[in-house]
């Protein structure tokens, strides 16, 4: 058998490589398309991956999988996972960067050897650290035209597993594999792990938590007017209590600083608040006794600097008095029977009721009124959307009752507005 025969091997080869050349070429329809298949017939590998990552190509044609009997993409594909295998992930970074447009050829895994996804995990805690560029829409759907709904499944598992054994320092990290992979879920359909959601919407609280509280001491250092920054206090301290417990310590220690500045500026300014704000702290400072800044919070009460001023529940509750105290003189005077007497205490109770707004929420939350509990967060919302406290007693309501992407963005927008300047402690009442 010699070289011209048609049969032969080599023959063969060039024939099928010259046909897959004509039908890539004969099935554009458009510009860039021509362009991609011009590197395929110049048999461009670089340039053929330059061209696929154009925006104007979206979905191929069926033909341009011809493009595996022209270049040899599948020996890529096979160096990418041998340097995730050895450990090599730069190498394996590189390879991805260009082939992870691969997924514009329909049907991309019947043309592509069967390989073992089961480390890709590793690949991506450690790739999304070396370049985070790559790991993008176009990376999300690459792995999702490769992957099985079991690799996927596979994947969501062992990142759980690595995820556990991440310190509070290497959250960051952590965030961004679980934002990539919820990218692969949504392009995949395949469902996200319940379990990663939660790591998620926790971790991502906490860091904006973080922040808030960094941010606020940092403003701190250098503020005159330290009421607003008094009132933060028991926000930021039932807030940490919520956390578990890796999470707790790191913003308690950050919490303790804000404190530690907080009660030297105060031991030089006289600062204007509320009885509210001073009993809240102190009460804080009560039912956590053991808490390593419950001694922290009362030392902040008992500052000889603070000025507590009438608020409109101490003024709402002396005119209760009144009332309740001119219902009985009429009483007396009249001689009016029992029934007009429980008449009145039940007017006093409504008018109680009506005046005093926790007294309705508690109402509500001893009954189970989930409807009207959130009706009346959205109600105070309504009058005052700047007010960060309400957005975080919404959010926290919304937690209670699992409603965990609800809650996380009414905690982003409370802390937009704590770093904002959004309205405080006191137009919150």
């Amino acid at each position: 058998m010699t070289l011209s025969d048609p049969s032969s091997p080599a023959v063969l080869k060039v024939a099928n490589r010259v046909y897959s050349k004509i039908k890539i070429l004969e099935s554009t329809k458009s510009t860039p398309e021509i362009h991609l298949a011009q590197t395929v017939i110049e048999e461009n590998k670089d340039a053929f991956y330059s061209s696929l990552s154009s925006t104007s190509i979206t979905i191929l044609p069926s033909d341009f999988a011809l493009v595996f009997n022209v270049l040899n993409v599948v020996q890529d594909y096979s160096n990418f996972f041998s340097h995730i295998s050895h450990g090599e992930y730069a190498d394996a970074v590189k390879y991805f960067a260009k082939m992870r447009y691969l997924y514009k050829i329909p049907n991309i895994s019947n043309f592509l050897p069967t390989e073992d996804t089961s480390s890709l995990w590793s690949f991506l805690a450690q790739g999304i650290r070396l370049n985070p560029k790559v790991f993008d829409e176009d990376g999300a759907k690459f792995l999702s035209s490769i992957l099985t709904p079991y690799d996927i499944h596979t994947l969501y598992m062992k990142t759980y597993v690595w995820l556990s054994g991440l310190s509070v320092e290497q959250a960051n990290s952590g965030l961004s594999v679980v934002e990539f992979e919820s990218l692969i879920s949504s392009f995949s359909k395949t469902k996200m792990d319940p379990n990663l959601l939660q790591w998620k919407y926790m971790t991502a609280k906490y860091l904006s938590f973080y922040t808030s509280i960094s941010n606020a001491m940092r403003q701190l250092s250098t503020a005159k007017k330290l009421d607003v920054y008094l009132g933060y206090v028991p926000t930021f301290y039932r807030a940490i209590q919520d956390f578990p417990l890796q999470y707790k310590e790191a913003l308690s220690k950050e919490f303790s600083e804000y404190l530690d500045l907080l009660i030297q500026k105060i031991s030089t300014t006289k600062v204007n608040t509320t009885k509210d704000v001073v009993s809240d702290i102190r009460e804080l400072a009560t039912k956590y006794p053991k808490d390593p800044n419950s001694s922290k919070l009362m030392a902040l009460t008992l500052n000889s600097n603070l000025n507590t001023r009438k608020t409109q529940k101490d003024e709402t509750s002396s005119k209760q008095a009144e009332l309740l105290t001119s219902n009985k003189k009429k009483q007396s005077k009249y001689e009016l029977s029992s029934f007009y007497y429980y008449i009145s205490i039940a007017v006093g109770f409504l008018v109680s009721f009506m005046l005093i707004p926790r007294l309705r929420l508690s109402f509500y939350r001893f009954l189970n009124l989930k409807n009207m509990e959130m009706g009346f967060y959205v109600k105070k919302l309504s009058k005052s959307p700047e007010d960060f406290r309400w957005h975080i007693k919404l959010a926290n309501f919304y937690e209670r009752i699992e409603r965990f992407e609800e809650a996380q963005r009414e905690y982003q927008l409370a802390m937009k507005l704590m770093k904002t300047g959004g309205k405080g402690y006191e137009n919150s009442k």
